[in-house]
């Protein structure tokens, strides 16, 4: 989906290059250096410009984003559920057993391409901010457009965007704390090794409920590793319930006891504060 920004040069912006207009729009160095790209085209008063270009007060500043490539698309098979869409983000509740995005394993059957087809838009790019595992329930942003997605990718590096999850872990954790650790990717290994070297991670988390060899909690992450939850609890000796890959127990859950619950970031280009939630799905409640 192509994204067109019209911006009219104020007498403050007078004199000034169109890299420091966009500069002073809150463009990054990076994101200005893919307009020299096919990516983008931009023109000032209706005529192509480049970046070192010097503007005057009133001319109107166009950056249009384009998207020439193609993709296939199938018969939609599911309406995707929806929680929140704009015409930069979309942002979706997936369910447990379908991936974020597509793999040599899932060509057709992931999420985004489940929104492209629901869509039935042969130029729809796949832009997950994040993701989560297959097997993993919950909250999933899309960005429409590059812009969109170079933006929230910054915010998550920021510390802007901020998730919760909801994990159901084996035993007993003391009422909350923060665990500060570190997870090493062996190569040809599906499991991330903790505390074997490699990336530190830091997860805070607060126990919400108690059963009698299990308990709920809520888990915030300052940190984004991959398998950072699930890696993280197991080795402390508390493993999510049902992930067999970190040694679970599928006594009474067949996939990883992990649902991202709540998100909270801003709209890339308005910088409106946009806060979801999602409920604890049906596998995962215990009585």
């Amino acid at each position: 989906m192509n994204k067109e920004l019209h911006y009219q040069i104020t007498d403050k912006q007078n004199g000034l290059t169109v890299k420091a207009v966009l500069s002073s729009l809150g463009f990054s160095r990076h994101e200005i250096s893919r307009f020299k790209f096919s990516a983008y085209q931009m023109y000032l008063n209706g005529e192509p410009v480049m970046v070192n270009q010097v503007v005057h007060t009133t001319d109107v500043l166009v950056i249009e984003e384009l998207n020439l490539e193609t993709y296939p698309l199938h018969p939609s098979v599911m309406r995707p559920d929806i929680l929140y869409e704009d015409e930069d983000i979309v942002i979706v509740d997936k369910p447990a057993g379908i991936p974020s995005h597509p793999s040599h394993l899932h060509l057709t059957d992931d999420m985004g391409t489940i929104l492209r087809d629901y869509y039935q838009d042969e130029h729809f790019v796949i832009r997950p901010i994040g993701r989560l595992d297959k097997d993993v329930s919950g909250i999933m942003i899309y960005a429409k457009n590059q812009l969109s997605a170079a933006r929230l990718t910054a915010q998550r590096k920021d510390g802007i965007l901020q998730k919760h999850y909801y994990a159901i872990v084996e035993g007993q954790l003391e009422d909350k704390a923060t665990l500060i650790f570190s997870l090493l990717k062996e190569d040809g290994q599906l499991t991330q090794s903790f505390n074997q070297g490699g990336k530190q991670c830091i997860t805070e988390y607060e126990v919400m409920k108690r059963y009698q060899t299990e308990c709920l909690i809520e888990v915030h992450l300052q940190t984004g590793r991959t398998h950072q939850i699930r890696a993280g609890f197991a080795g402390i000796g508390h493993p999510l319930c049902g992930d067999t890959l970190y040694g679970g127990s599928t006594h009474w859950i067949k996939r990883p006891a992990l649902h991202c619950a709540r998100i909270e970031f801003l709209q890339p280009f308005t910088k409106a504060k946009i806060v979801l939630e999602s409920p604890l799905p049906e596998d995962m409640k215990r009585k």
